[in-house]
């Protein structure tokens, strides 16, 4: 079915009654806000933090939260009475297509590039009957990214090797919008041409590769690391841990102290918040501080990337 004639026939089943949005990911529940339909949003996950207005509404019992990311009460879901259910990634795939058997309205994201959540964002506009600032909200992130790109250093780009769980190794490959941003970012993600959204790796693999920039993804309350038991892999892991690494002397981004942690609160987002990943990946990956310029959507989101090195 082509892209227009499945967003006419999901344009035609929404109901004509309000429209009452379930997002099950975060960055669904930033775009609806930043479409101006927060109010039609009756449920998110407990990850939706972005605009602070839902946190707020969570908070306050106004808005219910229905699960995190892989562990959806659809119960829950299903007692909300949704008119438009929002899903994103293979791992909610399966979901995706339960809910469309059972006649529910669903918009579901893959990010395996920008330009398929661009096209995602078009696609919710369509249906909420907001294209106009479906639109206008694609042209802001895209024209954000551009100006951004053109502050990355004029230098041979750095290898990155951006881990994105230090227990079960992988990185972003070429399925990934990250693999995007990094390059944007003026960095050589490595593994990058792997197929996959986030290929396993190995250790001795990334040794061999010998990146000059290691990104480790934090964020508040992360914890870790775990290395046995049912927490293994939960949190992130420190800088220490990854200097103490076998052969970790052959690796250019340990000696030469760029090993950095990057908020995955901002770059595992695909939406609103690309133009503040795309921010942090350039300040990481070159060591450097932009200035205080990107324009912020009219959410307000502000997000601080910690600084911490090797």
């Amino acid at each position: 079915m082509s892209l227009t004639l499945l967003l006419w026939v999901m344009s035609a089943s929404v109901a004509a009654a309000d429209d009452r949005i379930v997002a099950l990911t975060a960055n669904w529940a930033h775009t609806v806000a930043e479409l101006g339909a927060i109010d039609e949003l009756v449920g998110v996950t407990r990850y939706a933090i972005y605009p602070a207005a839902i946190p707020e509404r969570v908070a306050s019992g106004a808005l219910p939260v229905v699960g995190g990311y892989v562990d959806i009460n659809l119960e829950k879901v299903l007692a909300l009475s949704p008119t438009l259910v929002l899903t994103a990634t293979d791992l909610q795939r399966p979901l995706a297509s339960q809910l469309r058997q059972a006649g529910y309205v669903v918009i579901h994201m893959e990010s395996a590039s920008l330009e398929q959540i661009y096209e995602a964002i078009t696609e919710l506009g369509v249906v909420l009957d907001r294209t106009g600032e479906a639109s206008a909200l694609n042209q802001q992130i895209q024209a954000s990214l551009a100006r951004l790109s053109a502050m990355v250093p004029k230098a041979e780009p750095p290898r990155v090797y951006y881990e994105l769980n230090y227990y079960y190794k992988c990185a972003p490959g070429q399925d990934s919008y990250i693999t995007d941003l990094i390059r944007l970012a003026g960095g050589q993600p490595l593994f990058g041409d792997r197929p996959g959204a986030a290929p396993a790796v190995s250790w001795p693999e990334v040794v061999s590769a010998d990146p000059e920039v290691i990104l480790i993804p934090d964020w508040s309350g992360a914890g870790g690391p775990h290395f046995s038991g049912p927490e293994a892999g939960n949190g992130t892991t420190t800088v220490a841990e990854v200097s103490q690494r076998k052969n970790a002397s052959k690796v250019s981004a340990i000696t030469q102290h760029s090993v950095r942690f990057i908020d995955s609160a901002v770059t595992k987002q695909p939406g609103p918040m690309l133009p503040l990943a795309l921010q942090a990946f350039i300040e990481q990956i070159h060591g450097i501080e932009l200035p205080a310029e990107v324009p912020e959507s009219k959410s307000s989101v502000n997000s601080v990337t910690e600084q911490k090195t090797l």
